[in-house]
């Protein structure tokens, strides 16, 4: 009996044993692909009874077959993937045994001196279609839906609209999907569930596209995206623009399992969601273990967020430069608002030979932007400045900006400085130490003992969690403006994200409460599984084992480097940061090319040849393999780049090893080797 065999008897048993139990809560998928792009295929789907979208990895059998098995309480969406270039939508609700055939178009084989001369060979432009056909119990539903998806995949907003036109866009396309769906109840029988599951999905994608059109804008022909929950970077809209979400029920039971009512809630909590966007001290750093009060940790981050960015008199010693009191408060003022770099700084640092004049002609705009580009440049189409350059080269620049000297930040020249005292200056703020916790907030006056405020400051001058913007006003936001099921199904979600980024502390601020009070126990176990997920992945732990090929289809294992260092690397040829990071990595094997170290370098890519023409073009070093879903969720690995120290042992080191700093990360290596 092959796999698929033996994988379709079980199914077939679950389902029954479902069924005689008056729980038709199951429901099969099985199909067959002609010529699969890979052998793997990703289902998703929004589940009803856990936080989260889930995934499930399914590998193809020697037949090109696949079965799926789903519990599932009432009819929801799920689409096939393969990488980010195909999306095969199902329809399932319980009791279905769909049979679906998936036929992609035959690809010839691209010549491999083309594919070695371009970045990017036309397969990878022009991905093969493909057609689906439907058989068993739910085929007429999947049938219209299939119809539909080409439909709804091609629809492009148009953001460069102005807001009220951009609004009758999307009303209008929603009018036309309602026209599309009483098409189909005309020539196929849709069950009502699906025709629910539609109404919804229309609804919210309307709701949650109009909702969002503020946070995108046009720069140099392009769509940004910017998200800030102060709203500082949102368009312009009427007054009047926000009316339609009278017409929307922000709370529908009925609505859960559908994606776009999460992007919905997400964004309109976020619209009203207003802060500056900078993480709480409670949720960058872990303080459960000081058994510090809720008033405490609050008056806490109220404090540490006054005091932010420290006085310059706070950082360096200014007395004994002979200064007066108010030139050392002048001082203070003008670094708490430094002056940008200016454009022709930002070109001379680029190495960009301009003349004279068209450095003034730079310095002449009032602001400039940066665009990730292959090349380095400057561009003012639109009358608007704007700086191309590599992601590398942006990392640089950030590096570059916090090490700029005083005297490049503020105006020293206004003081009536002498040379030598400026020059003193820049030495002294080069040289700064780290602030500690206490220096920057009284800690005395929230009555902590001498320990604890200790304990704060080692706590503060370790490595931080990464908190997303706006998450922690969201979340508070929620249980102002939702109840029942879907205020705890929200929440749950903003957690299990808490979770699987790595933000450890903004989980644990939330943690405790959330469990006393939420009713629906499966909300909390969901969480928890995720939660032992992470566990399994903390230093000191086994990394898990795998095997995949290499570029010259070699199998290689993890376990076959036991007795040296490994840093894994996680990434992809389309990963801009991964890319970015490269540069730093460099450096890390340099430091390191005499040592027993390995770089293992796992690619997310879908497409064996972007993953090959990326090695080659950006000569990246290490042993490279090509990573399948199994791999990636035994990692946890939802964000890229994403890196692991494993030690000669096989034991984890460090499970988000941050490589930007190279003495540090080298300093990791060597202690473990």
């Amino acid at each position: 009996m092959n796999v698929y065999s033996a994988a379709l008897i079980a199914l077939s048993l679950c389902l029954t044993a479902a069924s005689a139990q008056n729980q038709p809560h199951a429901a099969i998928v099985t199909g067959e692909v002609h010529n699969p792009p890979s052998r793997e295929i990703e289902f998703r789907h929004e589940p009803l009874l856990a936080p989260g979208p889930s995934q499930h990895y399914i590998a193809l059998d020697e037949q090109n077959r696949f079965a799926l098995l789903l519990n599932i309480p009432k009819g929801i969406l799920v689409t096939g993937h393969y990488g980010d270039e195909h999306s095969i939508p199902f329809f399932v609700e319980p009791g279905d045994s769909l049979h679906a055939v998936v036929t992609f178009a035959e690809v010839k084989e691209a010549d491999s001196a083309a594919e070695s001369d371009s970045l990017h060979s036309a397969a990878d432009e022009a991905p093969p279609a493909y057609s689906l056909t439907f058989s068993g119990r739910g085929a007429e539903n999947n049938r219209f839906l299939a119809e539909f998806w080409p439909q709804h995949s091609a629809f492009e907003s148009d953001y460069a609209l102005e807001p009220e036109e951009f609004a009758r866009q999307v009303k209008q396309r929603r009018q036309d999907e309602f026209a599309l769906l009483a098409e189909g109840r005309e020539k196929y029988a849709l069950s009502p569930g699906f025709i629910d599951y539609m109404t919804t999905f229309f609804n919210y994608k309307w709701a949650d596209k109009t909702v969002s059109y503020p946070e995108f804008s046009f720069e140099n022909g392009r769509l940004t995206r910017r998200m800030s929950p102060d709203g500082s970077h949102r368009r312009e809209v009427p007054p009047d623009y926000y009316d339609f979400l009278q017409e929307i029920p922000l709370i529908d039971e009925k609505a859960i399992g559908v994606g776009e009512y999460r992007r919905f809630l997400v964004n309109t909590l976020a619209l009203e969601a207003k802060s500056d966007g900078m993480p709480r001290l409670s949720d960058s750093y872990k303080l459960s273990g000081l058994s510090l009060s809720e008033s405490v940790r609050t008056r806490l981050d109220s404090m540490h967020d006054a005091n932010r960015k420290p006085r310059l008199s706070q950082m360096i010693d200014l007395s004994g430069l002979g200064l007066s009191e108010s030139s050392q408060a002048q001082l203070d003022s003008m670094y708490e608002d430094p002056k940008k770099a200016s454009a022709s700084e930002k070109a001379a640092w680029l190495g960009l030979e301009l003349s004279p004049t068209a450095l003034a002609e730079l310095d002449a705009y009032e602001d400039y932007s940066i665009f990730l580009g292959d090349t380095t440049k400057t561009d003012t189409t639109g009358g608007r400045l704007t700086f191309h350059m590599p992601m590398a080269k942006i990392s640089e620049w950030y590096e570059y900006l916090n090490n700029r000297p005083l005297s490049a930040r503020i105006d020293l020249s206004i003081l009536e400085l002498s040379p030598a005292a400026q020059s003193q200056l820049d030495s002294m703020f080069q040289n700064r130490q780290p602030l500690k916790l206490s220096q920057r907030v009284d800690l005395a006056a929230l009555g902590l003992s001498p320990s604890i405020q200790s304990q704060l400051d080692s706590i503060f001058a370790g490595p931080s969690f990464p908190v997303l913007g706006g998450t922690t006003e969201r979340y508070d936001l929620a249980k102002q403006k939702l109840q029942g099921r879907v205020l705890y199904w929200l929440l749950a979600g903003e957690l299990r994200n808490g979770i699987k980024f790595g933000s450890e502390a903004y989980v644990d601020a939330r943690w405790q409460s959330f469990e006393e009070s939420n009713p629906f126990p499966e909300y909390t176990e969901a969480l928890q599984a995720e939660m032992n997920k992470t566990l399994v992945l903390q230093p000191g732990q086994p990394a898990p084992d795998f095997t995949l090929n290499d570029p010259d289809g070699q199998s290689v294992s993890l376990s076959q480097f036991k007795g040296k260092v490994v840093l894994m690397d996680f990434w992809a040829s389309w990963c801009g940061p991964c890319i970015g990071d490269l540069g730093t990595l460099r450096k890390i094997k340099a430091q390191v090319a005499s040592q027993s170290v390995v770089f293992l370098n796992v690619s997310l890519d879908a497409n064996e040849g972007a993953w090959k023409r990326a090695i080659a073009k950006h000569q990246i070093q290490g042993v490279h393999v090509r990573s399948d879903g199994q791999v990636t969720q035994a990692y946890n690995v939802f964000d890229i780049p994403r890196y692991y120290l494993v030690d000669p042992q096989g034991l984890i080191v460090e499970d988000r090893l941050r490589v930007f700093d190279v003495d540090e990360v080298v300093a990791k290596i060597e202690e473990n080797l």
